[in-house]
Formats: structure tokens, C-alpha cells, sequence
């Protein structure tokens, strides 16, 4: 879902066969990671081809979507998940629309 802004209405958009990957921003995280970031995730042999073989992200046919996932950056503290190493919600966003 594309959220409404402004002079927009919310819209649902689609995606064919694909890779989603979820992303979390830390406390100090700054614009400056956000090349070395895209290059390592988007180069990163993790993923097994049709062929068997390991591809990047950029090897493999299909979209990718990039989805924020601040629950990513809790730590257990007993029965309870805290999130004192997260970047500020405004923060995280505005990096996730730039990265």
C-alpha cells in the first residue's frame, strides 16, 4: 500500500515474483551508509538461482521491495523485546526513503 500523502489517496501497488527485504536502522545510523548499504545488500551472494548456484539480488529475475522493519532491532530482556539501539521513528523513515 502507497500511504496518502498530502494530495494523494492511499493506493495498493503490486509486485511480481521478488525478493522483500526488511531493514532496521540503529542508533547513529546516518545518509553516509546508506551507498555502502544498497551495494553490500544488492551484491551479497545469498540467494540460491533456478540454477543452484548463490546469486546477488541483482543476478535473480524479478522486483525487489524494501519494506522498514523496526521490530528487527529488538533485544529480549526477559519476557519483554526493548528497542533502546533503534533509530528514532522520523529518522528511520526519512532513511528508508533515501536508502
Amino acid at each position: 500500500v502507497r500511504p496518502a500523502g498530502e494530495r494523494s489517496e492511499a493506493e495498493f501497488v503490486q509486485m511480481d515474483r521478488g525478493t522483500v527485504l526488511y531493514i532496521c536502522f540503529f542508533k547513529g545510523a546516518t545518509d553516509d551508509i546508506l551507498p555502502k548499504m544498497a551495494s553490500t545488500l544488492l551484491n551479497l551472494r545469498l540467494c540460491e538461482a533456478d540454477s543452484g548456484k548463490l546469486s546477488s539480488l541483482l543476478e535473480l529475475p524479478g522486483s525487489l521491495l524494501i519494506v522498514p522493519q523496526a521490530t528487527l532491532g529488538g533485544e529480549a530482556k526477559g519476557r519483554a523485546v526493548q528497542y533502546h539501539t533503534d533509530i528514532s521513528k522520523e529518522d528511520g523513515l526519512r532513511l528508508h526513503s533515501a536508502f
